[in-house]
Order: structure tokens, then C-alpha cells, then sequence
């Protein structure tokens, strides 16, 4: 049977697609012809792969979560559940490299990820071995007691560690974004515990409240106190001989006033002083 030029045409157009592969934005390629692997990455983009492979690697970046981990504390208790989340990416020029070292670490990105995508994320056994070591490592410096308020900081000491690991074979080839605490669950007696010290803090903060307030009330009363006594002084000590003699006469005065008003009553003034009231 004769095909027609357009026919024909369109098989060979057919023909030449099917011998093309794609890179995504967000990822790079991997050539490998006839199982040599390509020093360097291939950027997106369409590459004619009829007589050569092109394996596609995701650098954006991917999460994993890490469930049900029983770390041990710095304070050698047993936590009973910890779950994280680790973010990382991969250098898109380290790509080949690792591909040569880990080619029987390789996993899809929807292996690891709910709705992910086919795109393959290289090392993730590795990366996530080292993760989880990262996290026992990290509890190991924190007490069981304290810990559930310091997310931050455990998120932190994870980070830097898993990084740490990381460089240390393959310098420059991963990078943890993020580290995302989800759950931190201690021991039942633990919890109690960590209560118990809770409701300790708060009887003892009351307390010291109390005791400034008091502090401070003592102290009121006593410059209260002060300036009475001050005010006091100043009044005796503005008083002269002469004043204090008037004040006197005022007070005597007012007392033979008082008794004279009252019948039968006679009031004698001392000698030399001039008679206020009439004797009769």
C-alpha cells in the first residue's frame, strides 16, 4: 500500500517527538548515552533523545514528613511521639554528580509526597536517613520538661544539623529551606510534670507580686510617716519663746472663760496678770 507525502510526513513528524524529551521549569536533565552519565545538568527545555536518554530531576523544593520518632531528651526521658516536616532542595549543577554516586537512591517525587509529581527527586533515602539522625541529635540536647516551648529552637538545632550532614559528603549539593515541628508529645508523666512545674511558676510569680506590693506599700507608709514627722518639726521649730507664750495665755484665757460662764464659779489669774473676768 502507498502511503501519501503527507502521510509520510506526518509519520516522520510523529517519529521525531517521540524521540524528544522536555525538561520542566524547576527541574534539569540528566543525558546518559549508552549508560554514561553527562558531567553537566540540562536545563529546561526540549532535547532530541533518539539516540541517548534524558532522566529529569526535580530542584525544586520537596518536603517529607518524619512520624512517630521516640528520641530520647537531654534529661534521658523518652519522648512518645515526635513528627516533623523537612524541606529541602537540590542544587540543579550537583545533580549529575549525585546521579553518578547515588543511582540506586532515585524515587519519584509522588513516592514521597501525596499528589506529587513523576519528576525524581535523587538521594531522598539519604537525605532522609540523615534527617532523622539530625532529630534524635537534636532532642538529645534539650530537656523533656522545657522542650514543648522551645519549637523554635529544636526546629532550628534539626536544620543545622541535617545541613551539617549533609555538606559533609556531598558539600554544596542539598539545602534545607525549613524544618516544621508538627507534633511534640512527651510521656503522661511527663505532662503532669511539666504541669505541675507550670502551676509551681505561677504560685511562686503571684507570690513575688504580692511581696512587692507590700514592699511597696511598707515604703509609702514610711515616707508618709517621714513627712508627718518632718512637717511636725518645722512647726516646733518655728515656734519662738515669745509665740509660745501668747499661744499659752490663749490657752489660759479660753479655759477661765470656760469656768467663769458658770455660776458660782470664780476664777483667780496669777500674779501681775490683769483680771479677765469680774469676781463678784
Amino acid at each position: 500500500m502507498k502511503r501519501s507525502p503527507a502521510t509520510l510526513a506526518l509519520l516522520g513528524l510523529c517519529a521525531l517527538l517521540s524521540a524528544c524529551s522536555q525538561i520542566d521549569t524547576g527541574n534539569v536533565g540528566v543525558e546518559r548515552t549508552l549508560g554514561k552519565v553527562g558531567a553537566e545538568s540540562l536545563p529546561p527545555g526540549v532535547y532530541f533523545t533518539l539516540f541517548k536518554s534524558v532522566d529529569e530531576f526535580t530542584t525544586k523544593e520537596v518536603s517529607f514528613s518524619l512520624n512517630d520518632m521516640t528520641p530520647k531528651s537531654r534529661d534521658n526521658l523518652t519522648m512518645k511521639d515526635v513528627d516533623l516536616d523537612i524541606y529541602f532542595k537540590t542544587t540543579p549543577g550537583a545533580v549529575p554528580g549525585l546521579y553518578v554516586k547515588y543511582q540506586g537512591d532515585v524515587v519519584q517525587h509522588g513516592d514521597i509526597v501525596k499528589g506529587g509529581t513523576k519528576d525524581l527527586v535523587i538521594a531522598f533515602s539519604r537525605v532522609s536517613r540523615e534527617a532523622r539522625e539530625a532529630v534524635y541529635k537534636a532532642i538529645a540536647q534539650l530537656d523533656a520538661t522545657t522542650m514543648h516551648t522551645k519549637r523554635t529552637e529544636l526546629a532550628e538545632l534539626v536544620r543545622a544539623g541535617l545541613q551539617q550532614e549533609l555538606d559533609a559528603n556531598d558539600k554544596g549539593a542539598f539545602v534545607v529551606t525549613a524544618v516544621n515541628v508538627r507534633n511534640l508529645l512527651t510521656d503522661p508523666a511527663i505532662e503532669s510534670a511539666i504541669r505541675q512545674r507550670a502551676e509551681t511558676d505561677q504560685a511562686i510569680e503571684k507570690k513575688r507580686k504580692e511581696i512587692e506590693l507590700a514592699k511597696a506599700e511598707a515604703e509609702r507608709l514610711i515616707v508618709q510617716a517621714e513627712g508627718e514627722a518632718r512637717a511636725n518639726r518645722i512647726v516646733s521649730e518655728s515656734l519662738t519663746p515669745a509665740l509660745k507664750e501668747i499661744k499659752l495665755a490663749e490657752i489660759h484665757r479660753d479655759t477661765a472663760i470656760a469656768i467663769a460662764g458658770k455660776a458660782g464659779n470664780t476664777v483667780l489669774m496669777s500674779p501681775g496678770a490683769q483680771p479677765l473676768i469680774p469676781v463678784r
